[in-house]
C-alpha cells in the first residue's frame, strides 16, 4: 500500500520561513477543504467543471490567500482568474498561490510594502535527467556535472522550483510570458557540496528583458525542505 505524504499540520510551516514578518502566509492541506463552503461566487466559475481534486486545490490556494488576507487586518474578497489565467488579488493587495495535490499555501502583502511575490511547492523528489535539458541552461547543466551525482536532481528539483516562484514575482509586474531559458539559478554554496541543505537562499538572474527588468538584473530567493516538500519563495520591495 503506498503511504500519503503527510499533512501540513505535522510539517513545521515551511512558507513562514521564506518571507519577511511583514508578509502574510498560510498553508493548508486541500484535502481538508470543501470548495462549497469556501469558494465565493466570484471564483467558482473557473472550476465548475473541474475535477474534485482540482477544485480541491483551487479553493485552498482561496482559502490561504484570504488566511492572508485576515492576518494584515485587511477585508478578505475573491481572488480570481485573469484573462491570463493568472490570480488577480483585490486592490491593494500582493500574493500568490500554490498548491500540490496534498499541499496549498498563499503569501499576501499590502502593495504598499512589496511589489511581488512569488511562492512555488513541489514534491520533494529529484528532477529526472531527461528534463535537464528542457529546464536548465546549459551553463547550470555544466555546474551540477561539478557536483556529486546523487546531488544533481535535488539540485535540478530546486532550480525548477526556484524558476517557478521568480517567474511568478516578475509576472506581476513585467506580464511577460517567457520559457525556463529565460533565468539562470545562482547557488553560492553549491559547488563543494555533498549534501542540499535543509534551507538556503537563492538567486533567479533575467536571461532576457521583461518588462521592467533588463537582463542580468536578479531576484533574490529562499528555499526550504521538510517532510517529503520543497518550497521556494521570492519577495520583491519596491525601490528605494
Amino acid at each position: 500500500m503506498t503511504s500519503l505524504p503527510p499533512t501540513v499540520s505535522a510539517i513545521p510551516a515551511l512558507a513562514r520561513r521564506l518571507f519577511d514578518a511583514d508578509v502574510a502566509v498560510a498553508e493548508v492541506d486541500p484535502r481538508e477543504i470543501d470548495p462549497e463552503h469556501v469558494l465565493l461566487p466570484a471564483e467558482r466559475d473557473a472550476v465548475e467543471r473541474a475535477i474534485d481534486t482540482r477544485r480541491m486545490q483551487y479553493a485552498a490556494g482561496r482559502h490561504c490567500a484570504r488566511e492572508g488576507m485576515r492576518a494584515l487586518g485587511l477585508t478578505p474578497g475573491p481572488v480570481t482568474p485573469d484573462s491570463d489565467r493568472a490570480p488577480r488579488f483585490p486592490p491593494g493587495v500582493v500574493g500568490t498561490i500554490t498548491h500540490t495535490q496534498w499541499w496549498a499555501a498563499a503569501a499576501v502583502a499590502r502593495d504598499t510594502q512589496r511589489a511581488a511575490l512569488g511562492v512555488d511547492v513541489e514534491p520533494g523528489t529529484v528532477l529526472k535527467a531527461s528534463l535537464f535539458g528542457s529546464v536548465l541552461t546549459p551553463g547550470e547543466i555544466a555546474l551540477l556535472e561539478q557536483v556529486d551525482e546523487p546531488l544533481r536532481g535535488l539540485v535540478g528539483k530546486l532550480v525548477f522550483s526556484a524558476k517557478e516562484c521568480a517567474y511568478k514575482a516578475q509576472y506581476t509586474l513585467s506580464r511577460t510570458f517567457y520559457g525556463f531559458h529565460g533565468m539562470r539559478v545562482e547557488l553560492p554554496w553549491l559547488l563543494g557540496a555533498t549534501a542540499l541543505p535543509d534551507e538556503g537562499e537563492f538567486r533567479a538572474v533575467f536571461l532576457r528583458d521583461a518588462g521592467p527588468f533588463v537582463t542580468g538584473d536578479a531576484l533574490h530567493g529562499r528555499y526550504v525542505r521538510a517532510g517529503g516538500y520543497l518550497m521556494t519563495g521570492v519577495e520583491l520591495r519596491h525601490a528605494p
